[in-house]
């Protein structure tokens, strides 16, 4: 991943960021759980950066970003990279991100259109009216101590944190030991998956999620891009597409053989659908 990495100040707390590339402005948005900018965007990094002038963020509580005075809710990440844009970026945007970072894009340019330039977004948060695991889930979420100890016992056990990265890709070749040495080295972290729990908590309800836009998507005012791989156990594919058929100027694309982390399960067929996407001129054809 050839970039530069920098470091700026939002809402008086460092962040850490990279960039690489020249021509348009495109900024990549990761997801949640123990992700990053690298972990997330670097399998595409390279055919991104040779169209586009691409900044990545660790979003707050993630990577090496600190939460700071960020509240980790959809509306304070929201707010967070409104003030990122202002900070590191110039007019109006593509941006693309993946699960919580899709859903945060979402929220942006909803509430101000003219941040916006084009959305592509990955599995995207905030598009499914239930809870992924359904009762089970929110219970996870919300016992005691749970996520904290399923943190430990991934650190302590490979065949465990093997299990977990499987949840999210569908490729077995995808779950590389090099792969699996990052995600260990996130986990270390003293503050590993806080911001994240904070985030489903006050999300996830025993009736369904806080945030699901549902009939918001018809005032999206910019083109946009939705992708989802077939085998996605946590955002449904027929979910994404839905979202995608109420959006007046979208395209949707099923990502076979890919499961939730589509970047890192899928990378060249991501990539390719979001280069031409993004250098694309013509009207996004409708969603099938």
């Amino acid at each position: 991943m050839r970039h530069d990495e920098m470091v700026c100040t939002v809402s008086g707390s460092l962040v850490r960021a990279y960039r690489a590339g020249d021509g348009p402005e495109l900024v990549l948005l990761h997801g949640g759980g123990l992700d990053s900018a690298r972990l997330t965007w670097e399998p595409v990094w390279t055919a991104l950066a040779a169209h586009a002038r691409v900044t990545a963020p660790d979003l707050p509580g993630f990577g090496g970003t600190p939460l700071g005075t960020t509240e980790p809710t959809l509306i304070g990440y929201a707010a967070w990279l409104r003030e990122f844009l202002d900070t590191c970026t110039t007019g109006p945007v593509a941006i693309a991100g993946l699960s919580l970072g899709g859903g945060i894009a979402l929220r942006v340019a909803l509430d101000q259109p003219d941040r916006v330039a084009k959305l592509a977004l990955c599995a995207p948060y905030g598009v499914s009216p239930s809870v992924a695991g359904g009762r089970a889930g929110y219970l996870a979420v919300h016992a005691p101590y749970a996520p904290a100890a399923s943190n430990a016992l991934m650190r302590r056990s490979d065949r465990l944190l093997r299990a977990g990265l499987r949840a999210v890709l569908h490729r077995r070749d995808a779950v590389t030991a090099g792969l699996l040495a990052e995600v260990r080295a996130a986990l270390s972290g003293p503050d590993a998956g806080v911001a994240w729990s904070a985030f489903q908590r006050d999300e996830v309800r025993w009736n369904g999620p806080r945030t699901c836009f549902g009939d918001e998507l018809t005032h999206l005012a910019c083109p946009a891009l939705l992708l989802c791989g077939a085998k996605d156990t946590l955002v449904p594919p027929g979910d994404v597409r839905a979202a995608a058929a109420l959006i007046p100027d979208a395209r949707f694309a099923l990502v076979p053989d890919a499961g939730h982390w589509l970047p890192r399960d899928a990378p060249e067929r991501v990539a390719k659908e979001l280069v031409s996407f993004l250098t694309s001129t013509a009207p996004t054809p409708p969603a099938p």
